[in-house]
């Protein structure tokens, strides 16, 4: 290769480098003018955007007072259950104390045996289920088992609904 060739050749190549850091800047300075242009419109989305912040803290506000209230009233509701159960707990707990009362002072109540238990009214959370009456005119309750009444002098049933023979214990005391 002779000079002129050579020469040739490092000016041409001189020159590509040239165009391609030219494109180079080129694109660089679109892409920023782009970035700016598209910074711009998400700043004025967001500027839009911000003027509905007011109303929804707003609506925020009124929704968690809102929510305050009904908290409060929950709380009132709750306490008024509680006061009213312990009212009805009080009042079925003297009526148990005078049933027993006037279990002690009839002859024919049995208030020392084992299985007494003053016969009051429930709630229909404490309540039994339904008896049913079979043969002979005994009730029973769901599981089968006889209902016994301790005012009742009549046959007696243990726990798991056999008969008690007289003179086992809890008989009846005249």
């Amino acid at each position: 290769m002779n000079t002129t060739t050579v020469i040739v050749i490092v000016v041409i190549v001189v020159v590509v480098i040239a165009l391609i850091g030219l494109v180079a800047a080129s694109m660089r300075k679109k892409n920023r003018q782009d970035n700016a242009a598209r910074a711009g419109q998400l700043r004025e989305e967001a500027d839009t955007r911000a003027a509905a912040i007011p109303e929804t803290q707003a609506e925020a506000k009124v929704a968690q007072a809102q929510a305050e209230k009904a908290r409060l009233e929950s709380q009132r509701a709750e306490e008024r259950a509680t006061e009213a159960s312990q009212a009805a707990t009080q009042q079925q707990a003297a009526h148990e104390d005078q049933i027993r009362a006037a279990d002690r002072l009839d002859p024919d109540v049995d208030t020392r045996a084992e299985d007494y238990s003053p016969q009051t009214i429930r709630d229909d959370s404490t309540t039994a289920a339904p008896a049913t009456a079979q043969a002979g005119g005994t009730e029973y309750d769901a599981d089968g088992r006889p209902i016994v009444d301790p005012h009742h002098v009549g046959p007696r049933f243990d726990s798991d609904g056999r008969p008690i023979e007289s003179g086992e214990g809890g008989s009846h005391r005249a």
